[in-house]
């Protein structure tokens, strides 16, 4: 997906209470609102005094019915270069409107979507809460239906998977961490390794119910999910090549007990590489491959840098 470059950005509550939403957000989308008292012909003509005066016989206050009357003027005029934003469960969606207004039957009314609505940026990262800052996030508490997006900038690198400086550097300081950290983990010794896998699986809430093998180097982990009761088998391998992730991958084939297989890898053979980047079908989603810098990224991401470092020769 290429860049998007808006004039400006709204916020838009998709009907009361979010009524329009579900079928706002699928395909092809629109963008649904209400006003079904005011005069379709006159928004179209333009006529926002009269539609102002509309409203005050609406609404009790004279400043509540001037600014319905800005909002649904934004709705009628804003051009196809206008970002609209809204939220649904928890998620950021996003579209260019064309500039159609069509009335419905029961005197609401649409602008159909250019391209649908997003709701992952141009990366096809999702757009989660969890990604965007508390003063966009705001927005939901809205108590209008439009509104201008203040954090319009900040909206727009998100979308477009730009950083700003001080962000890119803490970021590659970040990979330049993780890629230093790969090297020790391939200098643990195999136990060690079986140990800092533990340790992530823990850090990660589940449970180590017992080691189902203990045959040297080649170690089996029994893991269960306090919460769900679902239960993984992790095989953590000191050197795995082609035949070993074969084997692997049957096994996790005829077995029922686990909700997961995990195949966990100090030093991988370059023919496991290529396999692992072959796996398909249902093998993607019932086994996962934790490579070295997998495991780097993990150990950073659940406090375990400084284990790491310490053991580091």
């Amino acid at each position: 997906m290429d860049k998007i470059n808006p004039k400006n950005a709204l916020y838009i509550k998709l009907g009361r209470g979010g009524e329009y939403e579900k079928e706002c957000l699928t395909s092809p989308g629109k963008v649904h609102v209400g006003w079904e008292d005011i005069d379709h012909v006159l928004c179209l003509a333009g006529d926002w005094e009269a539609v102002r005066r509309m409203n005050l016989g609406i609404y009790k206050a004279k400043q509540t019915a001037t600014n319905q009357a800005n909002q649904l003027r934004t709705f009628y005029e804003s051009g196809e270069d206008v970002l609209w934003i809204t939220f649904f469960q928890g998620h950021l969606y996003w579209c260019f409107a064309s500039t159609e207004v069509l009335i419905q039957d029961d005197g609401s009314r649409i602008r159909p979507t250019v391209q649908g609505w997003h709701k992952s940026d141009i990366q096809g990262k999702p757009l989660d809460a969890s990604r965007l800052s508390g003063s966009l996030l705001v927005l939901q508490s809205f108590r209008g239906t439009i509104t201008k997006v203040k954090e319009f900038e900040y909206l727009v690198r998100k979308i477009n998977c730009e950083n700003l400086p001080i962000e890119q550097k803490a970021i590659d300081a970040r990979e330049t961490l993780i890629q230093s950290l790969v090297a020790i983990i391939q200098d643990l010794h195999w136990k060690e390794f079986e140990l800092l896998t533990d340790l992530i699986f823990r850090q990660a809430g589940w449970q180590r119910m017992g080691v189902l093998g203990k045959t040297q180097k080649d170690i089996d982990l029994d893991l269960l999910s306090p919460i769900d009761q679902e239960r993984y088998k992790v095989q953590v391998k000191s050197a795995a090549g082609n035949s070993e992730f074969q084997s692997f991958l049957s096994l996790a084939a005829d077995a029922q007990e686990f909700s997961r297989y995990y195949f966990v890898v100090h030093q991988p053979s370059k023919n496991l590489l290529r396999d692992v980047d072959n796996i398909k079908g249902e093998d993607r989603q019932l086994v996962k491959v934790w490579l070295p810098e997998d495991i780097a990224r993990l150990a950073v991401n659940y406090g375990l840098v400084d284990w790491l470092i310490g053991k580091a020769k």
